[in-house]
């Protein structure tokens, strides 16, 4: 598609020991309780358990995790009844909006309960315009508003990894990992 993020998030470990101390809890002391809310996935309790560790080794402070069944997992993301929450999206069509429309007020997919309307007012305009580098840079403008107020903190990306002779033929990739079998046929064997 052609389009990277220039905006990021600061890994900044010193900083935010500062304004938890600013906060009023210096060392983590004091730090009310609060739970990371996960769905049951060996992965996903595997960067719930990261996330719990690195918490405590760089901010002193302790979490709890919630582990929850799928369906009670979404009822309580989309009730925002959670401290932090482990979530993901998986883009179905290469195109920035595919991501950012995620996060504007009223959507479906929101589930954050984060709402700005300078960040809906750039993502609608995007979506009004068909020239693509007023697009982007209305999307570079929304989503340095996302990663700056920080809904969100994006830390996994999905991957996929297959192994396959190089006799098969007909394999085509896709945004979403799934294989065609229908169109997979085996090539004959070089000599």
């Amino acid at each position: 598609v052609g389009y990277t993020c220039r905006a990021g998030i600061k890994d900044d470990s010193e900083e935010a020991r500062r304004l938890l101390a600013e906060a009023g809890y210096a060392g983590g002391n004091g730090f009310p309780h609060v739970e990371i809310l996960f769905n049951t996935n060996e992965g996903h309790k595997l960067i719930a358990e990261a996330v719990q560790r690195m918490w405590k080794e760089n901010l002193k402070v302790d979490v709890a995790l919630l582990n929850q069944d799928w369906k009670v997992y979404l009822d309580s993301q989309a009730n925002l009844d959670y401290d932090v929450c482990r979530a993901s999206w998986v883009g179905d069509y290469a195109d920035p909006i595919n991501f950012l429309e995620c996060f504007t007020t009223g959507n479906g997919n929101n589930r954050t309960g984060w709402t700005s309307p300078q960040y809906d007012d750039l993502i609608a305009r995007a979506l009004a315009t068909a020239d693509t580098a007023a697009r982007f840079e209305l999307f570079q403008q929304a989503e340095a508003i996302l990663l700056d107020e920080a809904p969100i903190l994006p830390i996994y990306y999905y991957t996929r990894v297959f192994l396959m002779s190089t006799e098969v033929g007909g394999w085509k990739s896709n945004l979403l990992g799934y294989i065609s079998f229908k169109h997979l046929y085996l090539e004959e064997p070089n000599p």
